[in-house]
């Protein structure tokens, strides 16, 4: 291999690994407060490969609406487009299955599939920086923190909310479970779409407090879990 082949090849090594390293830590956090009755390790890997392989729709389809003008609309398509994918990898591997067998599940299989999904996403952002001629090592290493910090984190708030309206519904009736899913996932969308308004129109110190905003609300999310814990799977 040439010298600029390899080079090539050590870049997208190194975009893989610090993309997929952040959501790794994050799904070992999330597993860890799973592990009192754990789901199938088979089927975790195929949720978290699936919402990464989603990635490859979202691309397209985020494309398309690329040149709408007004920001508030682009981004809130981009998110719906997200959070519709990373429910659909969710969906489709566990969510419709015997292995969901307990409100919990429904959080944890959510969480994993997005950390899949963010774990993809953080490598190809990280490759376009590697290959940007005007960003610098230093500006990769705070791109790698940011997406680890911010995207992650997001993400993982994200698609817990859709997780715990489902897992809420867990009991009820058909219709109540569609209703309860669909106001998740608008929650989320909005939850997105504005964390991405805000980063995008904030100074500096505007994103500290932003990101201590998704920090505490991440607390919430964890008393949430918790709670759900305790009463599952009894959750009425």
């Amino acid at each position: 291999m040439s010298s600029g082949g390899m080079k090539i090849f050590e870049t997208i090594v190194y975009a893989f690994f610090a993309g997929l390293l952040p959501a790794l830590i994050w799904l070992w956090f999330w597993l860890h407060e799973d592990r009192r009755n754990p789901e199938p390790r088979r089927i975790l890997a195929l949720t978290f490969t699936t919402g990464m392989a989603m990635i490859f729709f979202a691309i397209p389809l985020e494309a398309f609406f690329m040149n709408v003008q007004a920001p508030a609309l682009r981004f809130t398509a981009w998110a719906a487009i997200e959070e519709c994918l990373k429910f659909a990898a969710a969906f489709i591997v566990a969510l419709h299955t015997r292995h969901y067998d307990e409100p919990l599940d429904a959080v944890i299989y959510m969480i994993v599939a997005a950390l899949g999904f963010a774990a993809l996403e953080n490598t190809l952002f990280i490759l376009k920086t590697s290959y940007d001629p005007t960003a610098s090592a230093t500006s990769a290493i705070l791109l790698t923190n940011l997406r680890f910090i911010g995207a992650n984190l997001l993400h993982v708030l994200a698609s817990s909310v859709v997780g715990v309206a489902i897992g809420y519904s867990f009991k009820k009736n058909r219709k109540e479970k569609i209703l309860w899913t669909i106001g998740g996932l608008i929650i989320a969308i909005l939850l997105h779409s504005a964390f991405n308004l805000s980063i995008m129109n904030s100074g500096s110190v505007d994103i500290f407090f932003i990101f201590l905003l998704i920090w505490l609300t991440m607390i919430g999310l964890m008393l949430v879990f918790e709670k759900i814990k305790r009463t599952s799977p009894l959750i009425s």
